[in-house]
């Protein structure tokens, strides 16, 4: 009998001690994609760029260095400096206006692209690799521009 106290008594303390710790953070790698292209009269691309959280927590993102690609082509780097706050499971847009190497033309109908690099968040600290391959394709009513 005076075994089982003891042993009962440890039992409990030790699933109050499990009970104490809230929620776990769990920060996994982020992505980012093209949301949306547009030519502009320049020749230059203003570019929406996604970028997707999936971390449990919020994220505080800081800066994006990648390559873009279209149809397997190099179309540049883009070296982006952005101020994010995204929550957990969210996502955000930040835009930007890149200049594609030079002859680098986009087809009229829809394209494969890829970006490939690293984002880099301030808050948990952290740089993550991410790749992303995808689809644009012309948006209906608004010319040279793409989704």
């Amino acid at each position: 009998m005076a075994l089982r106290n003891p042993a009962l008594a440890l039992f409990c303390a030790v699933v109050l001690l499990a009970c104490g710790g809230g929620p776990v953070k769990r920060i996994s790698p982020p992505t980012a994609s093209v949301q949306q292209l547009a030519l502009q009269a320049d020749g230059s691309w203003r570019l929406l760029i996604r970028v997707q959280n999936f971390s449990n927590v919020e994220m505080t993102f800081s800066a994006l260095e990648a390559t873009l690609e279209v149809d397997g082509v190099s179309m540049g780097d883009l070296n982006l400096n952005m101020n994010l706050d995204i929550p957990g499971s969210s996502a955000d847009v930040v835009e930007t206006t890149f200049k594609p190497a030079a002859g680098s033309g986009l087809p009229k109908s829809d394209f494969a692209y890829f970006l490939h690099g690293t984002i880099r968040s301030s808050e948990p600290e952290g740089k993550y690799r991410f790749e992303r391959n995808s689809r644009l394709s012309p948006v209906p009513g608004l010319a040279d521009t793409w989704r």
